[in-house]
């Protein structure tokens, strides 16, 4: 197995290790958005991952969530700064990471804030 810093844009802590049968960990700091994990980015996520034909999944410490299901992932309650790890199992789980990592560690706040503020 291999492991390595995985770099971005937004410095996160983010690592990663992938083994031969395209089975990829790995660790990432949700965003630093007001409301963390929540409706827009969880949709966008599942809806991604969706596409993908490699599996997805979320853990929070012993929590687990389908990477494929909005409401599973929401029921990981992850704040921000949360550490969650991204498990992706497939022949194409290479080039789904980087979309997925970038929906999970968005920082930009855009389209992010509660209605009326």
């Amino acid at each position: 197995m291999r492991f390595g810093n995985c770099c971005n844009p937004a410095n996160q802590k983010v690592f990663f290790g992938m083994n031969t049968m395209g089975l990829i960990r790995q660790t990432v700091i949700v965003g630093n958005s007001p409301m963390g994990l929540h409706m827009r980015p969880a949709m966008a996520f599942a809806k991604l991952a969706n596409t993908m034909r490699c599996s997805v999944r979320v853990y929070l410490g012993e929590k687990q969530a389908n990477g494929r299901s909005p409401m599973e992932l929401l029921m990981l309650f992850a704040p921000p700064g949360t550490e969650l790890t991204l498990e992706l199992d497939g022949d194409d789980a290479d080039t789904a990471l980087r979309p997925l990592l970038d929906i999970l560690t968005d920082e930009s706040g855009e389209d992010e804030s509660p209605p009326g503020s």
